[in-house]
C-alpha cells in the first residue's frame, strides 16, 4: 500500500495566485518539475528551500480532503469517476481576499474572512469520499497525537483519519513548514508578504477540483487531474 491521493483546491492556472504560490514553493505540482523561487529581501536562498520543503513536497494547494491510502476494494479510476460527477454538481465560488499569516508557527495564505462556500466544500469532500480512504495507519495515527492534539481533534482524527477536518477545518495554502526562531519567522513573513502583489491576494476564484497523487512515499504528489465545476 503505497499510492496516496488527496484532494485539493488549487487556484486557476491564469490567476496570479497559481504561478507566484508555486514559485515560492519552488515547484510545478501540475508538470511535476522544480521552479525557481523568488528572491526575497533579507532572506537567504538556501535557508527559503529548506522551509518550503514540505509544501515543495506536497504541491501549492488548499486542502480539501487530507492524502489518503485506497481503501480495499477501490481504485484509482474510480475514485477519479467519482469526483469527476462530484465536480460536474458544485458550483464555483470566489474568495474575496487572502491574507498571509503565521499559523502554529508556518506561513500560510489564509481567507481574511470566512467563505461558507469554501468550507461546506471542503466538509462534503472529508464526507462523500471517505469510503475511498484506507483506515489510517498506527505509526500515522500516533505521530498526529504526539503533537498533543485536543480531545476533538483526537475524535476527528479516530473518526476520518485527520484531525482538522469539520469543525476543526482551517482552510490555508501553506507556504512553509514550521519556523521555531521567532525573528527568521518574522522576517520570512514580511518578506513573502511584500513579494506578493495585492491582485494574487484578491478576488480568487474556485472552480474545479484536484486530485493530487503520490506514486510512493518518497516522491512528491502531482496533479493527476483537475475537474471543472458545473458553473
Amino acid at each position: 500500500m503505497t499510492s496516496r491521493y488527496a484532494l485539493y483546491l488549487v487556484p486557476p492556472e491564469d490567476h496570479p495566485l497559481y504561478r507566484l504560490g508555486q514559485h515560492l514553493v519552488g515547484r510545478d505540482s501540475h508538470y511535476g518539475g522544480p521552479l525557481p523561487q523568488p528572491v526575497l529581501d533579507d532572506v537567504d536562498p538556501q535557508w527559503l528551500a529548506k522551509i518550503t520543503t514540505s509544501p515543495r513536497h506536497y504541491g501549492f494547494h488548499g486542502t480539501l480532503k487530507p492524502p489518503f491510502h485506497l481503501a480495499e476494494g477501490e481504485s484509482a479510476e474510480a475514485l477519479h469517476e467519482t469526483v469527476e460527477k462530484f465536480a460536474a454538481n458544485q458550483s464555483a465560488f470566489t474568495v474575496p481576499v487572502f491574507e498571509i499569516r503565521v499559523l502554529d508557527g508556518f506561513i500560510g495564505i489564509v481567507p481574511a474572512t470566512r467563505s461558507d462556500a469554501l468550507h461546506s466544500l471542503a466538509d462534503s469532500c472529508v464526507r462523500d469520499f471517505d469510503h475511498f480512504r484506507a483506515p489510517a495507519q498506527s505509526a500515522e495515527t500516533q505521530k498526529r497525537r504526539a503533537r498533543s492534539l485536543t480531545p476533538a481533534h483526537d475524535v476527528l482524527l479516530e473518526r476520518w483519519g485527520y484531525p482538522y477536518v469539520l469543525e476543526e477545518f482551517r482552510p490555508h495554502f501553506s507556504l512553509t513548514e514550521r519556523i521555531e526562531e521567532a525573528d527568521k519567522r518574522e522576517t520570512t513573513l514580511s518578506a513573502i508578504k511584500a513579494s506578493l502583489p495585492s491582485e494574487a491576494l484578491s478576488d480568487v476564484p474556485f472552480d474545479s477540483i484536484c486530485i493530487f497523487g503520490q506514486p510512493n512515499e518518497w516522491m512528491p504528489f502531482y496533479e493527476t487531474m483537475r475537474f471543472p465545476f458545473a458553473d
